[in-house]
């Protein structure tokens, strides 16, 4: 470590020359000995001391050594000890404004000498390394992209960078000094309702605070800007807060980025179920372009058989039914297509109603078992049962009609001709409560290669080949249950039966 450079200025010629003689013998290097101020200036300017021994009265001098040691401060940034002779009240305080680092009241020794100087030379080190740590501080605060705002204790405004001037429209001039509320003004994103500013929160309990999610900064000019980040209390003791310090991020380039996302998701989802809907159109079309094309040749071939005159009274009835059955098949397929296209479409009503659903399922199984009875060749019986606490629910019935309806027509149509379906109801009062509809057949079952396929738009199971049907029937009955945010759970095996449970919460 080099030695310690220092100026003398004494305009006493033998005192100075003692002064010299102990700094040398001390194994400091005195760059000068000078007797005025305008000499001091000059040596500090050429030799540059690192510290300088300032004699306070300076005869024939235009400054005292007290100014002369306030420029050196000011312009040099040099450390000052004062040596002198007077002590008075009215020197001490005029000396204590240019900020020396120490005094020597002469006569003193070399003892005091060394003393005064490894002090005021240690504490210009901490100082100048605390005011590297603050510019280096204030540079990171003045170039992060982030809005600092500093208060007191009472949340005025002590400190912003010029990102939170950005960020609020104030200059940092305007707004020092001012309540932060009057410069941090916070909103609800989604509602535009204001938000008590935390700053005070954060005084009051010392804790850090994080903004609530679309919080928005309404800047000086009324633009709004959507930000996120925290506001942190300052301590100088751990048992005080001094004051707030806001950290705000700006995030309305990302709330701008969040929103074309959105609307960017959206857009896809909305072509793609415009996909899906022409999809479903062609594929509904072509299929019941066939179906129905296959059911009016079958009925025009009867027609033209029954003009015959000779044609035989049995074919004829025989003729006469199949018309018949054609025709309910052509009005079913155009009922299925015409429900699946306001599912697709979106244009099917959920409307539930207060609806005795005992009653109800009754009055379909009474229906079902007239028609199918005299439409089909079959002995038909429904067991009904309904367990539970009875009671009205709220359910769409136009979407239960067919939900039942279907289920019960399938398992007419896929028995033989000894039908018999147990049909039950079963109230649940659980969280939610839910109703839960099971139809059981002994019919022919589903091979289990079909199972998780059952409810795809157009799947008919491999073993119903001679029984016609268009495949719509079920996958309509797992939207209508779908709509009611409801399940339906199918379980078969093939030659022994099927069993369906829709399961429905009516709370």
């Amino acid at each position: 470590m080099s030695a310690i450079k220092i100026l003398v200025v004494e305009d006493e010629v033998i005192t100075a020359r003692v002064i010299l003689e102990e700094l040398t013998q001390l194994g400091y290097v005195v760059t000068d000995t000078v007797t005025s101020s305008e000499d001091a200036i000059a040596s500090v300017s050429q030799n540059a001391p690192d510290l300088v021994l300032m004699d306070i009265i300076l005869r024939g001098s235009e400054q005292d050594g007290i100014a002369t040691a306030s420029i050196l401060r000011q312009e040099f940034q040099i450390p000052v000890i004062y040596i002198t002779a007077h002590t008075d009240e009215a020197t001490l305080e005029r000396a204590k404004i240019s900020e020396p680092f120490g005094y020597l009241v002469k006569p003193f020794d070399e003892k005091d000498l060394r003393v005064v100087i490894e002090t005021a030379m240690y504490k210009h080190r901490m100082e100048r390394q605390l005011a590297e740590r603050e510019e280096f501080l204030s540079t990171i605060l003045q170039s992060t992209s982030d809005a600092v705002i500093a208060t007191d204790s009472i949340a005025t405004v002590t400190y912003m960078n010029p990102a939170a001037e950005n960020l609020t429209g104030w200059s940092r001039v305007e707004a020092l000094g001012r309540d932060v509320t009057e410069v941090i003004r916070l909103i609800d994103e989604n509602s535009g309702d204001e938000i008590a500013n935390p700053v005070s929160h954060v005084l009051q309990t010392g804790q850090v605070t994080y903004l609530k999610e679309y919080t928005a900064v309404v800047d000086r000019n009324g633009i709004q800007k959507a930000v996120g980040d925290s506001i942190s209390p300052i301590r100088k003791t751990s048992n005080s807060v001094d004051g707030a310090v806001l950290v705000l991020w700006n995030i309305s380039d990302r709330r701008k980025a969040e929103s074309l996302e959105v609307e960017k998701i959206a857009i896809n989802r909305a072509l793609s179920n415009e996909k899906e809907i022409s999809n479903l159109k062609s594929k509904v079309m072509a299929m019941a372009s066939h179906e129905i094309r296959t059911l009016l040749t079958n009925i025009l071939l009867s027609a033209n058989l029954l003009e015959e005159i000779n044609y035989p009274r049995e074919k004829k009835l025989s003729r006469l039914k199949r018309i018949k059955d054609s025709v309910a098949q052509i009005t079913a397929l155009v009922e299925n297509m015409l429900t699946l296209g306001k599912f697709a479409l979106g244009l099917s009503n959920f409307n539930p109603t207060l609806t005795n659903l005992e009653g109800f399922c009754r009055e379909i199984v009474e229906e079902i078992q007239l028609l199918d009875a005299n439409q089909q060749e079959k002995t038909i019986k429904i067991n009904f049962s309904c367990q539970g606490e009875r009671q009205q629910v709220y359910l769409d019935k136009d979407l239960i009609w067919y939900i039942l309806t279907n289920l019960l027509s399938n398992a007419i149509k896929y028995s033989d001709n000894e039908v018999n379906i147990q049909f039950d109801l079963l109230y649940e009062n659980g969280d939610p409560p839910r109703v839960i509809f099971s139809i059981q057949d002994r019919g022919i079952g589903i091979p289990e290669n079909d199972l998780p396929f059952v409810f795809d738009l157009y799947h008919r199971a491999s073993n119903i080949i001679n029984v016609t049907g268009s495949g719509l029937g079920l996958a309509i009955v797992k939207q209508a249950v779908d709509i009611h945010g409801g399940e339906i759970v199918v379980e078969s095996e093939v030659d022994c039966g099927t069993i369906f449970k829709v399961i429905l919460p009516t709370g």
